[in-house]
């Protein structure tokens, strides 16, 4: 039960990990249900099209809007949601999490390994793989450097070599996730020579499109102008929209938080943990409301 912020005492560190931990270990089902059924909806577009039920502008608006949800399923397999921290769940993980990224033509393992990063670093320009997209002036820069891995002189890619150098089992998550990226790119050779038009508006454009998206709501917003820090890294934002149409991440600091608390059980951990965010002085913290659903996140 979530307790009233003035029956909240103690606000010591300890007390807060003791409070957090209560919101931690399920299965999150929610994200495996919709890794799955965008997967669906996305090949059940591709089918429609071409066998004329759907207009190739329509299939190319759907495909747009399930392609939206492609990431976070992996994202919660990321961080172990999937399997509840079952060891013997733990295929659950990546194999919903791979499933639900093809249609952004991405690899579970290669964002599992630099995304983990990415939270050990959060906004260290010479360790976050992340920071040459998210710290930039303007939405454009966004876009142009979230699809473009050798931006900022390569530096991006400097990140990646140094880990795969140092880390072992970074390196092999590298290796393995290749693979998958070989597989996309044949798969689209032999695709856009039988099914061209289909291949880019289906395909390639929609995985464009979102990849862009997710380095806004994901990244840019949550993190610009930040600096690295526990309580520093992440702040609360608004656009005035509901949370769901920007994936929540208008409350991205739950998870940097504590990655462990699952995507769908934030909100409530928000409003339990809301003192101890404003005890360690979190951005925007103060400006949450009480009660946390699917309203746009801070009071006017």
């Amino acid at each position: 039960m979530v307790r009233l912020m003035e029956d909240i005492k103690d606000l010591s560190v300890e007390a807060e990990r003791e409070l957090a931990r209560t919101f931690m270990g399920r299965i999150e089902w929610e994200m495996i249900v919709i890794g799955l059924l965008q997967f669906v909806v996305w090949i059940a577009c591709w089918v429609l099209v071409i066998n004329g039920t759907l207009a190739l502008w329509e299939g190319f608006l759907l495909s747009v809007f399930t392609t939206a949800f492609a990431y976070l399923p992996s994202h919660a397999g990321q961080h172990g949601h999937l399997s509840g921290g079952d060891k013997n769940k733990e295929w659950l993980n990546f194999w919903v999490g791979q499933i639900s990224l093809i249609p952004l033509s991405q690899s579970h393992d290669i964002l599992k390994a630099t995304h983990l990063k990415h939270h050990a670093h959060t906004n260290d320009p010479e360790k976050d793989p992340d920071f040459y997209h998210t710290h930039v002036d303007s939405l454009w820069k966004v876009a142009k450097n979230v699809n473009n891995s050798y931006n900022e002189n390569g530096k991006v890619q400097d990140i990646i070599r140094d880990y795969a150098e140092k880390d072992p089992k970074f390196a092999q998550s590298i290796a393995e996730g290749s693979k998958w990226s070989i597989f996309f790119y044949f798969s689209k050779i032999v695709l856009v020579l039988n099914f061209p038009f289909e291949t880019l508006f289906l395909w390639w454009l929609p995985g464009k499109i979102i990849q862009i998206y997710l380095g806004v709501v994901f990244s840019h917003l949550p993190h610009r102008s930040l600096e690295p820090g526990r309580y520093k890294d992440t702040k609360f934002w608004t656009n005035g929209i509901p949370r769901f149409f920007n994936h929540s991440m208008q409350i991205h600091v739950m998870h940097h938080m504590y990655p462990k608390i699952c995507h769908f059980d934030e909100p409530k951990a928000i409003e339990a943990l809301k003192p101890f965010m404003i005890e360690r002085g979190i951005p925007g913290a103060d400006k949450i409301p009480e009660n946390l659903r699917y309203n746009p996140t801070i009071r006017a």
